[in-house]
């Protein structure tokens, strides 16, 4: 768990390590093209002074993307890091209506008990044509025992319901996943420290490069394994 005992500096390596995430991650397939599609899509989000809501914002990944254009940039988790402003629940946002022109939940709508009580907020706190970008695991291990879902397409379009215009691109097709997996599923089941570390400087990255050369080559577009989805919705 991170929590205020990490350093600021430890908090902004974690959140370099998802922005620009390195071979030896396990994760890196989905990490990689998770980043470069939320950058797109705040290139796409009209204005400056931007007031911005991050879910589960205990790290900041993405922050960097919009800082030439934050008005005001307010971060919600359960847990408390020097990063945190307000400690609390995106199923009870504790924020006005009409308030954001942003909210980023990347990796936190897995968490909700109540996903679509999470979305109604969200769609509440965000200004008339404001944004939600977010990012859900889709064929992805559990990580942490608190998880509660994993979303296909139709079960994301049901939570993005009330907004206007919904986008959801898979951040890896199943060839991606696949390789995906192996990596996760080698970092699982490698319990010893010297072990995961002899992993992430051989298999990782062969397994990461022969999964990005798949994504590129575009040899499918199958997402039936995608690891990850991400969305832009509309209100």
């Amino acid at each position: 768990m991170v929590g205020e005992h990490y350093s600021l500096e430890e908090l902004q390596k974690l959140a370099q390590d998802r922005l620009r995430p390195s071979i030896t991650n396990p994760n890196y397939l989905v990490l990689r093209r998770r980043a470069q599609l939320i950058s797109n899509w705040i290139g796409q989000v009209p204005g400056k002074d931007l007031r911005v809501l991050d879910i589960g914002g205990r790290y900041q990944p993405y922050r960097p993307l919009l800082q030439e254009r934050l008005g005001q940039y307010i971060a919600i988790d359960v847990l408390a890091t020097r990063l945190v402003n307000v400690v609390g629940k995106g199923e009870l946002l504790p924020f006005r209506a009409n308030t954001f022109d942003l909210v980023i939940a990347t990796g936190v709508f897995e968490y909700f008990p109540r996903p679509h009580l999470a979305a109604d907020q969200v769609h509440e706190v965000l200004k008339p044509g404001g944004v939600l970008l977010m990012s859900v695991g889709a064929v992805s291990p559990r990580f942490v025992d608190d998880e509660h879902w994993r979303y296909m397409r139709s079960g994301l379009r049901s939570i993005l319901s009330p907004f206007s215009q919904v986008e959801i691109v898979p951040e890896v097709s199943s060839l991606g996943g696949f390789c995906r997996l192996i990596n996760a599923g080698l970092n699982i089941f490698a319990k010893y420290e010297l072990v995961r570390g002899l992993f992430q400087v051989t298999v990782f990255p062969l397994v990461n490069l022969a999964g990005l050369g798949l994504e590129k080559l575009s040899l499918s577009t199958n997402d039936q394994m995608a690891g990850n989805y991400c969305a832009l919705a509309r209100k």
